[in-house]
């Protein structure tokens, strides 16, 4: 299954109340398909979900759920709800605080869209909740139940005049929390020490910004280390931290130990679990080294035995597990580690690196790496959001670039990694440069996977050049079959790096077709 990074803007959906229409009209009860979610709900006794009935009457949101739109609904069956109750210390639910009541309902329900059951992939559901944030799906191994973010199951699911009502086994948790602020349970007090100390706290405890009038939200991944692996390593406080990394003083500043180790822990884009656990077929290794924010450093991940590590060390057969994932927040996920994870030097692995990899296409663009779309999303790059790549298009009326992302429908380019493409439509000798993620010194073999588009000849041609410097061959995106359209993997050529570090890579444009590209993969 492929990864599925989710990461867009936010739009959050208000919910409005109205008139029952079907209040008085009993002629529904012989045809219960035909009513609307929230009577649905109410008048049929065998979905055992009378408690979120109460829920959205309380909150008056009953008669928004009746409306004339579109709903996808995940509802607490009662246990659940009894179990919520429970935990939160009343006895019914209208006892719960009003605005808690109303942010659980919105987190449940997904307004102006209808998901089946066969609509779910594994990743993240393309549209958010009501309160702007994104649900994902798994699948269970026995069975293939459907989870929902790793809390809850679906046991059953109706379709209603207006919606699909998914009864779950569980509440969800609804997220409030920046990653900043998940810290601050008591659990991290070494490590909260350590963010706020190396000047990390005001990024994590961000959730958006409006820079020249251009929104950005932010998404990290950060990988905890709790207060019980610090003690079991010897560790018991915050300067014994310093001590263990013989960090110094100075620890805002980017060569600093601990400054180095706390960026070590983040990546600048969200990446769940389902994402860290995917590994292309041809991959025997099941290795990657991802970016992270401490410059030019490197965290590996490897499954072995189906169990994901970080940095593994395969002679000693020892790594850092995975104690608790995908503990999800505002502005990123939390994946919490049973090692301390100090920084290490990997060995290379394969990178397939996607063109489309860069936190300010997530952080802008209203739809980032979804799954599941019916159809395409194309969105036209401008220079002065897309920052993290230079262009020039010859004549510069061609459009230039796109951001590109295949609906599950169009089966070929849908085998991209996350289905996005970043379009080029730059004109003869146009160009477009962008910098690449760290790279382990070694020799690599450098392939492009792409869309190629039927045609009679070779067309939608590009040379690479990396650090000024030609790659193998010219490639054409466009061509290589007459008669179907098809996803390739094209050899461009071999390159060593005398050093890890990032590069810098300019594609040039031979003629006047587009070219639609996936990722450059770098194998050793």
């Amino acid at each position: 299954m492929k990864k599925i990074i989710y990461i867009c803007s936010i739009v959050i959906v208000a919910l409005y109340s109205c008139v029952d229409p079907y209040a008085a009209d009993s002629s529904y009860l012989k045809d219960t398909s035909a009513l609307p979610a929230a009577s649905y709900m109410e008048r049929t006794d065998s979905l055992n979900v009378s408690l979120w009935v109460d829920l959205l009457k309380y909150t008056d949101l009953y008669n928004s759920m009746n409306l004339a739109a579109n709903y996808t609904c995940f509802v607490p069956s009662n246990d659940a709800m009894q179990a919520y109750l429970a935990k939160k210390g009343v006895a019914k639910v209208t006892d719960l605080n009003m605005n808690d009541a109303k942010i659980l309902v919105k987190y449940h329900t997904i307004k102006g869209v209808l998901y089946s059951s066969v609509s779910f992939e594994e990743g993240v559901i393309s549209d958010t909740t009501a309160t702007g944030d994104y649900l994902s799906t798994s699948f269970q191994e026995n069975g293939g139940a459907v989870r929902i973010n790793l809390e809850a199951t679906i046991t059953k699911t109706v379709k209603t005049n207006n919606a699909y009502i998914h009864v779950l086994n569980a509440t969800l948790t609804p997220v409030t929390e920046t990653i900043w602020e998940k810290m601050q349970s008591g659990k991290f007090s070494i490590f909260s020490q350590a963010i706020e100390a190396a000047g990390y706290k005001d990024k994590l405890n961000t959730i958006s910004n409006i820079v020249n009038n251009i929104q950005y939200k932010y998404h990290y991944t950060l990988f905890a280390v709790p207060d019980s692996v610090y003690n079991a390593a010897g560790i018991t406080d915050f300067s014994a931290l310093v001590t263990y990394l013989t960090a110094g003083s100075d620890y805002t500043v980017a060569s600093n130990k601990l400054n180095m180790y706390v960026a070590y822990h983040l990546f600048g884009q969200q990446v769940s679990y389902a994402s860290l656990a995917y590994f292309t077929q041809t991959d025997t290794k099941r290795s990657k080294n991802y970016n992270t924010l401490a410059v030019d450093q490197l965290l590996n991940i490897t499954e072995v035995n189906k169990v994901l590590y970080a940095n593994y060390n395969s002679t000693t057969k020892v790594g850092v597990k995975l104690l608790e994932v995908n503990r999800n927040c505002k502005n990123g996920v939390v994946h919490i580690v049973d090692g301390v994870l100090p920084v290490k030097i990997p060995t290379p692995t394969t990178l397939q690196w996607e063109l489309t990899d860069y936190s300010v296409l997530a952080s802008t663009l209203s739809k980032y790496r979804t799954s599941g779309l019916t159809s395409n999303y194309s969105s036209q790059l401008l220079p002065d959001v897309a920052t993290c790549y230079k262009w020039l298009s010859v004549p510069d009326s061609k459009p230039g670039l796109y951001y590109v992302i295949a609906n599950k429908n169009d089966a070929t380019p849908y085998k991209a990694l996350n289905y996005d493409y970043l379009r080029l439509s730059l004109g003869t000798y146009g160009w477009v440069e962008m910098t690449t993620p760290t790279i382990v010194a070694g020799t690599y073999k450098v392939t492009i996977e792409h869309y190629n588009l039927l045609a009679a000849q070779a067309q939608g041609k590009i040379w690479f050049i990396v650090d000024g410097v030609y790659l193998g061959s010219q490639v054409a995106t466009q061509g290589a079959s007459k008669t179907a359209n098809q996803f390739l993997k094209t050899s461009v050529g071999t390159i060593t790096f005398a050093t890890t570090t990032k590069h810098t890579v300019r594609i040039l444009a031979a003629d006047n077709y587009t070219s639609d590209l996936d990722c450059l993969t770098f194998t050793p």
